[in-house]
């Protein structure tokens, strides 16, 4: 524990520096404390705590241009159970620290670029790939290119980018999200995507996804398919329900096929279906407390996963 103290306080002392020469610089960051608890079949149950910290700085270069950085660090009880780093990269530790994210960041009117390390989505529900900002650490995000905007009626993302892994694996993401609003509480949206795996195969992908509002209810649905010639579909169906200002819930049904996705990284669990359940409360403006259920079943071993998370979260 001295050790992630230590290695925090050099990374403040990074940002401060960051700020001492460069401005103005724009300062954030969000501090957790979760609590998982996993019944797979078949193992033992595990228990852990994870802790998490995330601090984001941009610096203006000019009107238009800025650069960002991002220092992750997470701390784990029990064996990595529920860590958001990549293990492979850091074999048995349990406490890690890294500058994760870096790059540049250029808008331009209703337009906004981006280069360099980044997390990355594909599909309105993360349904067809993620590496998404809950990652923590080395290997564990993406090296490229994306952009989002509006052209014309059309709200619009795209992604270049190739995966920063461990080894000699560096496939390739390619993604392009398009947007319509039918009216003030209904949108429809297509992505079409390539996967260009360097150890698996190569696969294109498509996706359509539309969103409904009524009153304090949202309902999103997404559907997918790919090239491969067998297990190639996906889907996720999610409801969303407004208790009141401070507590929303939210129940997801999804099944991802072995192929349904882009190299196996949905935002869900590859090979399989489930549904989660999710409560979160604001405490205050700046603290939400949250809790998350997965229950899941994998498609070819049959074998029913249970997840138990309890988070607490600080924005600042």
């Amino acid at each position: 524990m001295k050790k992630v103290i230590a290695l925090l306080a050099l990374g403040t002392s990074l940002f401060a520096a960051t700020a001492a020469f460069a401005a103005p610089v724009n300062l954030n960051g969000e501090t957790s404390v979760k609590y998982v608890h996993e019944d797979f079949e078949g193992e033992s149950s595990q228990t852990g705590m994870v802790y998490t910290l995330k601090l984001m700085a941009e610096a203006e270069l000019n009107k238009n241009l800025s650069v960002y950085t991002r220092l992750g660090a997470q701390r784990t009880r029990q064996n990595q159970v529920g860590s958001d780093f990549n293990p492979d990269a850091y074999s048995n530790k349990r406490s890690v620290l890294e500058l994760d994210q870096y790059g540049f960041i250029f808008n331009d009117n209703d337009w906004v670029y981006k280069l360099g390390r980044q997390d990355a989505t594909v599909g309105a529900t993360a349904l067809l790939y993620s590496r998404s900002d809950s990652n923590i650490g080395k290997h564990n995000f993406v090296d490229g290119f994306s952009m989002s905007g509006t052209a014309g009626v059309l709200d619009m993302n795209a992604l270049l980018a190739r995966e920063d892994n461990v080894g000699h694996d560096k496939s390739r993401v390619y993604a392009l999200h398009t947007g319509y609003t039918i009216s003030d509480n209904m949108n429809v949206g297509l992505t079409l995507g390539r996967f260009h795996g360097s150890t698996v195969p190569s696969t294109n992908h498509w996706a359509v996804d539309g969103t409904y509002q009524l009153g304090r209810n949202s309902w999103t649905a997404e559907f997918a398919n790919s090239s491969s010639s067998s297990d190639n579909k996906a889907y996720a169906v999610a409801w969303n329900y407004d208790v009141d200002d401070k507590t929303a819930v939210s129940v997801t049904g999804f099944r991802v096929e072995a192929n349904g996705d882009m190299g196996g990284q949905t935002d869900f669990e590859n090979d399989s279906r489930g549904v989660h359940y999710a409560i979160a409360h604001s405490l205050k403006d700046d603290t939400v407390l949250e809790l998350v259920v997965k229950d899941e079943k994998n498609l070819t071993s049959r074998a029913n996963n249970k997840t138990y998370e309890i988070t607490l979260g600080y924005s600042f």
